[in-house]
């Protein structure tokens, strides 16, 4: 797929973007030229990108379908465990920086070497996010059964405090 730059360089067979522009506001012939394969190299992209998106959402559709429980849940566990490392590695940080102030500079910049690693999980873990949020609005439904168990056990601790202040909940 080329660039616009190379199509503006094959259309008027100059090499410099400055040239291509004045080559292409002084022609109106090679103008339109220009904007036919610019269109063309346009709908390539269009086509990649939709390409891209139906394997996409071809995996998403078969890991929704999946009868592996670990295939249908791995998009929530990869989630729980982003948030408990990042979590734990925050922790760790603040814990060093406050115990040992003398190494907070050398903390501070061992924390910036594992950024490249933490945008990346975080990428994997939007788009799994991302996905998630089409199959809703698609109303593909995965198997709720953490949901209920985790909205039963609130429930649980909702009566317990109840209790102690003397209401009841319903």
């Amino acid at each position: 797929m080329q660039t616009a730059l190379e199509v503006g360089k094959k259309v008027t067979g100059m090499e410099s973007e400055d040239d291509i522009v004045t080559a292409l506001k002084a022609d109106p012939a090679l103008l339109l030229e220009y904007q036919s394969k610019a269109a063309d190299r346009a709908v390539e992209m269009y086509r990649a990108e939709n390409e891209r998106l139906a394997t996409i959402n071809q995996t998403i559709q078969t890991e929704v379908k999946s009868e592996d429980a670990y295939v249908r849940r791995m998009r929530p566990t990869f989630g729980y465990i982003m948030a408990v490392t990042w979590g734990l590695q925050m922790g760790a940080i603040a814990w060093t920086i406050i115990n040992t102030p003398e190494y907070a500079a050398e903390v501070v910049t061992a924390m910036v070497s594992l950024s490249t690693i933490w945008s990346v999980g975080l990428a994997v873990l939007g788009v799994y996010v991302y996905g998630r949020s089409g199959e809703k609005k698609a109303g593909v439904q995965s198997n709720p059964a953490g949901m209920a168990a985790l909205s039963r056990m609130a429930g649980g601790i909702g009566k317990v405090f109840a209790k102690s202040s003397g209401k009841s909940s319903g």
